[in-house]
């Protein structure tokens, strides 16, 4: 709500002046609320994510000190009837002995329930209601920013902002920058969030859709980096990917995010540090 911006300064004839011309900044503030409504409405229902019909994601991933890291699977995205791509979406599975954790979970056929939810931000590509009922079991935690946990209501929550840690027993938690320089989609200081995951001695940085950004700088002791590697727009392209592994310096560097058929891998090697490991989640075809 806008302040009052009467006082005892003004008149009353003053102040009723000023109340009135204050009237119009609402109308116009909920005629933009119904417009944003509106539009989330029709972008919804107007956006199709399923399995990719190319193959299966092998599900074998990385084992790395006691975690295994794999995808959950490639999907296909209708977006509006005219971006019809097959992707590499984010999310991924960590399973630590028998401790699962998924993060950002999407168009999953999976039978192992989770432990843990990490959801980095809203937009569709990242948060699923419905693969997060299907992987839920009655003590399922579900961590992610505002935006994110006011919608959820049949699982235990725990919402955070840029800085927060979490201790969770065999894993803890750090939360950090994931923001666009130049788009506007994800704006720095809008908590859009992503993670760093420690499980016992494994550190996983969990990027989100992000641009390669000056905090980067501060992530230190990284075992593996999960980065977007997409086509630059609402996330690092291959090089700018590239470039942020080099910076932060991982064991191992786990690409997703992209459009598949692309050649953005071979675009991401191309820049890479020779000295880090790397690995894609192969698709085996039907």
């Amino acid at each position: 709500m806008a302040p009052d911006v009467c006082s005892h300064h003004y008149t009353s004839h003053t102040c009723k002046t000023l109340r009135i011309m204050q009237q119009p900044l609402y109308a116009k503030k909920r005629i933009r609320s119904y417009i944003i409504l509106f539009i989330g409405i029709l972008f919804q229902s107007c956006i199709t994510i399923k399995q990719s019909s190319l193959g299966t994601t092998n599900m074998t991933g990385l084992d790395i000190a006691k975690c295994n890291i794999s995808s959950t699977g490639a999907v296909y995205m209708n977006l509006f009837g005219i971006f019809k791509v097959d992707f590499m979406p984010a999310s991924t599975k960590i399973v630590l002995d028998s401790l699962v954790v998924y993060m950002d979970p999407l168009s999953i056929d999976d039978i192992m329930k989770a432990d843990y939810i990490f959801i980095t931000h809203s937009h569709h590509d990242h948060f699923s209601k419905s693969d997060i009922k299907k992987i839920s079991k009655q003590k399922t935690i579900v961590i992610g920013p505002k935006t994110v946990t006011r919608k959820i209501k049949d699982n235990e929550c725990r919402t955070v902002s840029i800085g927060d840690t979490f201790d969770f027993g065999r894993i803890k938690c750090e939360v950090v920058e994931s923001y666009n320089i130049h788009s506007k989609l994800h704006k720095k200081g809008s908590n859009y969030v992503g993670y760093v995951i420690t499980c016992d001695s494994t550190r996983i940085y969990i990027a989100g859709d992000t641009d390669f950004i000056p905090e980067m700088k501060d992530f230190k002791n990284i075992t593996v980096a999960i980065l977007p590697i997409g086509e630059g727009k609402t996330a690092m392209d291959p090089k700018s990917a590239a470039e942020a592994a080099n910076l932060i310096k991982p064991e191992v560097v786990i690409p997703i995010h992209y459009e598949l058929g692309q050649n953005r891998e071979n675009e991401f090697l191309e820049f890479l540090d020779d000295n880090i490991e790397v690995m894609f989640f192969q698709i085996t075809g039907n």
